[in-house]
């Protein structure tokens, strides 16, 4: 098993890993990350750098689940790493509260709630303890602060950050690449590429 990144995002990660499989192994998760000055992952935790190390370890095929927040971040790791062999799993805390009828693939970490109906990009994640209510629509590579609440047959388009503890009134759409600031109160519509924040939410 491979978390793409090695950061705060992949610590979250790998106890999930670990609390969903308690037998998986720790020296058995490895941690891929570009960035050579990252040297360890709690201590004992090997960090691969580059293409031909992945490939050493893993010649034709892997599973990887992705350990870093950020849209654009999480769209090149699934790209490159399914390029090479990788196979994206995605990741559903044992503790998210998740309706059988929600389609995906995306990860949701711990205490979130994601009601019926509700369809959900690739790639998307849905951060701790953020709800998401019925019958929303949230695109590709989508990323749910923690403690947001997105209520009834809201829409978030693609590659767009809600930060955390936002709420986003039921019916509102949001749209493609747009960054929600924290804490923000979503009363009416936003188009695409926009950047906006407060209570209640206003395009800066």
């Amino acid at each position: 098993m491979v978390i793409a990144g090695a950061g705060g995002h992949a610590l979250e990660v790998f106890d999930e890993l670990i609390y969903l499989n308690p037998i998986q192994s720790e020296n058995r998760i490895f941690c891929f990350d570009e960035n050579t000055s990252i040297s360890s992952f709690k201590s004992n935790i090997e960090i691969l750098h580059s293409e031909q190390a992945l490939k050493n370890y893993f010649p034709s095929s892997f599973k990887f689940c992705l350990g870093v927040g950020n849209p654009l971040i999480r769209k090149k790791m699934i790209d490159f790493l399914e390029k090479i062999g990788g196979l994206y799993l995605p990741l559903k805390s044992r503790s998210a509260i998740i309706s059988e009828s929600v389609f995906g693939d995306f990860d949701a970490l711990s205490q979130t709630f994601i009601g019926p109906e509700v369809k959900i990009g690739l790639g998307s994640l849905i951060n701790v303890g953020a709800n998401v209510h019925h019958e929303c629509k949230l695109g590709d590579f989508v990323e749910i602060g923690p403690g947001s609440l997105i209520l009834g047959n809201a829409e978030v388009g693609d590659f767009t950050q809600i930060g955390a503890g936002t709420v986003i009134l039921p019916g509102i759409k949001v749209g493609k690449n747009c960054k929600i600031g924290a804490g923000s109160v979503v009363t009416r519509n936003i188009g695409d590429g926009m950047k906006a924040y407060g209570v209640p939410c206003k395009i800066k």
